[in-house]
């Protein structure tokens, strides 16, 4: 069950989850908050954060049964490392192994002795190719928290709400293509690049320039972008002969809601094939040289403002240790800014200034 066992033979797989979100689902960001969170709803959050029984004993003495422990060190002979999501999280239970339909037909193993297959064969689970297998995690739970009528995690929603879902493609088809288990998203600056189009036009009239700007969601089957955690930043600049740069314009789009998830302030989301809109006249009094248009990513926007709080509030009541972690935490999340786009329009040596 140890995903370096699992490696020796899937080593595709295995890279691609080293490095993937999957891969670290327990981290700093996640271990501080064991001091500030009641215990069950520290534990709570293990479902999605870390199923396997074996790795949740890794987090809370609770499950150090000895079922678990026996399993632990059956399993896990050299220790569990990493306590996140692991390879044994989706394809092993009672230790039988499931996976998608093969990608050649069954025919070809037929003569085959079952115990002769590697892990004595595997049960085939159409649902690892379905938008379903996602929804558990991916999906807040009925009873709640609502702000304005939704829940503060509605991908799935969103999903099965879409064109996409109309038209067959799931989360997978995405997030996994080729079975990738990469799980890229909103961090990954080509994916995002790869899934939103953004075009602009300039006209001049008698000394003022009319800036019309949208952007369209091409390839996101869900609202872009989803959950209340990312923004993104659309900035206009006019560019003076000095390089001086003048914002024109400044607007977020994404779910914006306060540290408690208690309120929401505003929803400025994509739909699915949907397009954002933004409209302004300019009149320079300076001599321009060119128009800009910058689009930023902030995917950890909202994590980074509430622990910034809570190193504040929170700061005389938790151990040095689960300071550094924080510390730490609100630093890697700082940094995973980036920039996505950059349009310019140069104005034309014949028109006025």
């Amino acid at each position: 069950m140890d995903p370096n066992a699992c490696g020796t033979c899937h080593t595709e797989q295995f890279r691609n989850w080293q490095n993937s979100f999957h891969a670290k689902s327990i981290g700093k960001g996640f271990l501080w908050q064991k001091e500030i969170l009641k215990s069950e709803e520290f534990k709570s959050c293990f479902h999605c954060h870390s199923p396997l029984p074996e790795t949740k004993s890794e987090l809370s003495t609770e499950f150090l049964t000895p079922e678990i422990l026996s399993s632990k060190t059956h399993n896990f002979p050299n220790g569990i490392k990493n306590p996140s999501i692991l390879c044994a999280s989706c394809h092993i239970r009672n230790q039988i192994r499931f996976g998608p339909p093969p990608k050649t037909s069954l025919e070809t193993n037929k003569d085959i002795p079952k115990e002769k297959l590697p892990h004595n064969g595997y049960i085939v689970k159409e649902d690892f190719e379905s938008s379903k297998f996602c929804k558990s995690c991916h999906e807040s739970k009925e009873e709640g928290v609502k702000l304005n009528g939704k829940k503060l995690m509605e991908v799935y929603s969103e999903w099965e709400k879409s064109p996409f879902a109309k038209q067959g493609v799931q989360c997978q088809n995405c997030h996994m293509p080729n079975r990738e288990h990469s799980w890229k998203g909103i961090h990954d600056k080509t994916f995002v690049q790869n899934s939103i189009l953004p075009r602009w036009e300039i006209i001049e009239h008698d000394g003022f320039y009319s800036v019309k700007a949208e952007i369209k969601s091409i390839g996101v089957g869900h609202m872009f972008p989803t959950y209340v955690v990312p923004k993104i930043y659309l900035r206009f600049y006019a560019i003076t002969n000095e390089k001086k740069r003048i914002l024109l314009d400044e607007s977020i789009v994404g779910r914006y809601v306060n540290t408690d998830l208690n309120e929401e302030y505003f929803d400025t989301r994509i739909k699915p094939n949907g397009t954002l809109m933004v409209q302004f006249d300019y009149k320079p009094k300076n001599k321009i040289q060119e128009f800009l248009w910058e689009i930023e990513v902030n995917p950890d926007e909202h994590y980074v403002r509430s622990f910034e709080e809570q190193l504040v509030t929170k700061a005389d009541i938790i151990s040095k240790q689960a300071i550094q972690m924080l510390q730490e935490s609100l630093s890697e999340k700082k940094n995973s800014r980036y920039l996505l786009f950059t349009l310019n329009w140069r104005v034309p040596a014949s028109l006025p200034q």
